[in-house]
């Protein structure tokens, strides 16, 4: 199990894995556009962009959304 220590979400995910996920999450699922990412997430494209550069927090929230979404589309996040 990841560390708890500043997890996100009860899974014990760090922001830094949670970061990861909306990267992979884009990438993958989403053509590597930023855009279409916030679509799907009904957020501002400046927020993704925001979290994927580490300048905004992640939060369990957007981690769950984030894994289901990656799920719809059949991507692996482990």
């Amino acid at each position: 199990m990841a560390e708890t220590k500043n997890a996100v979400d009860s899974e014990g995910t760090t922001e830094e894995q949670g970061r990861a996920i909306l990267r992979r999450l884009r990438d993958e699922g989403f053509d590597a556009d930023d855009q279409k990412l916030a679509v799907a997430l009904g957020r501002p494209v400046e927020e993704v962009r925001g979290w994927t550069s580490g300048a905004a927090p992640v939060d369990d929230d957007l981690v769950m959304k984030a894994r289901g979404l990656a799920q719809e589309r059949g991507i692996d996040l482990s």
